[in-house]
């Protein structure tokens, strides 16, 4: 779908569940990569930032750029603060959930 219909919006929330997947096999650098990428296409969707800002500060040791992802997240919709509420509502993966909690926990 992603790659037959770059045009459509909803192609990019096809690559944000697509990174998710490759977050929670083990892939996170192309997860990552994929991730910063959607950032700049959907800035202003609080999801992408605050899943970001969870991987940037678990894999790749960057607390300042996980910190700004984070603000955006968070300004834009507080309940990104809440782990159950990207476990059970958002059904974020378990291992990106674990990297939120480790943010979140400073």
């Amino acid at each position: 779908m992603v790659e037959n219909y770059k045009d459509f919006a909803f192609s990019e929330y096809g690559r944000f569940g697509r990174a998710l997947s490759l977050y929670e096999v083990g892939d996170r650098e192309e997860a990552i990569a994929e991730m910063e990428d959607i950032s700049i296409s959907l800035k202003g969707y609080p999801e992408i930032h605050a899943a970001l800002a969870a991987a940037l500060y678990a894999d790749k040791h960057a607390p300042s750029l996980a910190e700004n992802q984070f603000t955006i997240a968070t300004t834009l919709d507080p309940h990104y603060t809440d782990l159950s509420y990207v476990k059970e509502t958002k059904h974020w993966p378990p291992s990106l959930v674990s990297s939120l909690q480790q943010f979140i926990t400073l």
